[in-house]
């Protein structure tokens, strides 16, 4: 017998364990596991997943599991630790071969390993596919991969055909990055039940922003990626803070493997082989790229991403402060950005990558609170959270990851300013009057000349100029 172990790539494109498992044999169970982790509370009582991830989980598994059901394959799925749960199945539905993807997280790794060591006499077979490039065509050991995004990329660059800066389309980057390969399975339609109901009784939750899944995902995909007006004006529209498709958004799918890197480098081969390349579409793939780069570091690094201290040798000064942490969370800081974002994070599970930037920066230079909390709230709040890039980034912000150099700081008023001029992204989520003149709205002194507003929890300067001289950076 044969079994499909999903874990973070809910989906049948690109799947080289599902074309593996389908072409040893007949009998093919698939199998996930609903992680006794996954609902664990720390002492700031967050949890791995909240409930609009857990929402996106599991029309995520639904959408798998009638995709499966047309090649007459059932999903199970299984509640507990992984090692204990799913030796126990393997051993009851008398599984010979188990089919995986591996993962760069500290955590996956640790269970892969587990497992296999305690199932030794079942056959595993174990299949790159959660990045763009194989191992092989790294072009750097792990033991000395590089701590800075662009030595990685241009390291890329002269190993490998991707795409370039201010280069044209060439057709010679298609071949560099290649789905998974074999025979497609033939569809087989069977009577059998899809159960997610017990799931779904446990954790209700109404719609959210966008549905999970590999339908929806594909969707968004071609909706976004074969339209020029989108692609080809991306680099324009990437900072806006509002509108959906201001940027693509994929990274919802490429969290939990609804979409592979690989489908999404492709498709912007095709409309480029078709329209040529701009430096939007090149931009689109540049994101792809920083994606690829924080996969490689967690593998790299493993679990010192995961720790205060990050990749730093010794730990930095961080403040415990529940009262500042509360305010950050609910969105009561004063600074109008910040609020909004974390407004709409809470709403939503979502907030745009400008708007990540400047609450993280806010958190830990301006008010100097514990990295760690803020990286486990977005843990637990973002839909697209994906563990390398979460940490990775809050990791940089925080000046314990890669690329660090002196404190820099984002100027949350002015960074409102300039990426919302009109200031419609904190009228919509903050209730601000529309009439509200643009210039006002995300600076808290002249706001207040208009509204009823509260003052600041810390004063933005002179927090950074205390926070440089705690770290000794005067």
């Amino acid at each position: 017998m044969n079994a499909i172990w999903f874990r973070h790539d809910l989906r049948l494109h690109d799947h080289q364990p599902f074309l593996n498992a389908v072409k040893n044999g007949e009998g093919v169970h698939a199998v996930f596991v609903w992680d006794e982790r996954f609902d664990e509370e720390d002492l700031l009582n967050m949890k791995r997943i909240g409930a609009n991830r857990r929402r996106f989980l599991i029309e995520s598994l639904e959408d798998l599991a009638t995709s499966l059901h047309t090649y007459g394959i059932r999903l199970t799925i299984l509640h507990g630790k992984i090692k204990t749960v799913l030796s126990n199945w393997l051993i009851d539905q008398r599984i010979e071969h188990v089919f995986v993807h591996d993962h760069p997280g500290f955590e996956e790794r640790q269970d892969l390993s587990r497992l296999m060591a305690k199932m030794s006499e079942t056959n595993w077979h174990v299949s790159e596919g959660h990045m763009l490039f194989r191992r092989d065509q790294l072009p750097v050991e792990l033991a000395a991969f590089p701590m800075s995004f662009t030595r990685f990329r241009k390291k890329i660059e002269t190993k490998l055909s991707v795409p370039k800066k201010n280069h044209p389309y060439t057709g010679s980057e298609w071949d560099v990055i290649q789905e998974a390969s074999g025979k497609q399975p033939e569809i087989r339609l069977v009577k059998m039940p899809i159960a997610l109901e017990e799931l779904k009784d446990k954790y209700p939750g109404s719609t959210g922003i966008v549905k999970g899944g590999e339908t929806a995902g594909l969707e968004r995909l071609h909706a976004y990626v074969d339209d020029p007006k989108h692609l080809f004006t991306y680099k324009e529209t990437r900072d806006g803070l509002l509108s959906f498709d201001d940027s693509s958004k994929l990274s919802f799918w490429l969290s939990n493997g609804c979409l592979s890197p690989k489908r999404v480098y492709q498709t912007i081969m095709q409309m480029e082989a078709e329209h040529g390349r701009n430096e939007s579409s090149y931009w689109l793939f540049f994101e792809l790229l920083w994606r690829e780069y924080f996969q490689w570091l967690m593998l790299a690094t493993q679990e010192r991403l995961f720790l205060k201290k990050g990749l730093l040798e010794k730990e930095l000064i961080w403040h415990d402060d529940l009262r500042h942490f509360e305010a950050w969370k609910k969105g009561e800081t004063g600074y109008p950005l910040v609020d909004a974002a974390m407004v709409e994070l809470n709403a939503t599970g979502y907030m745009s990558n400008r708007a990540r930037q400047n609450v993280a920066s806010f958190l830990t230079k301006n008010l100097a609170v514990n990295w760690l909390w803020g990286a486990k709230y977005f843990e637990e709040q973002l839909i697209d959270y994906d563990p390398a890039s979460n940490y990775g980034n809050w990791a940089y912000q925080a000046g314990v990851g890669t690329d660090m150099r002196e404190l820099r700081a984002f100027n949350v008023v002015g960074q409102g300013i300039r990426y919302d001029p009109k200031g419609r992204y904190a009228k919509h989520w903050l209730k601000l009057p529309e009439s509200l003149p643009g210039h006002v709205v995300y600076n808290p002194e002249e706001l207040r000349k208009f509204v009823d507003w509260p003052q600041t929890i810390v004063d933005q300067e002179e927090s950074l100029r205390k926070r440089t001289k705690e770290l000794g950076l005067e």
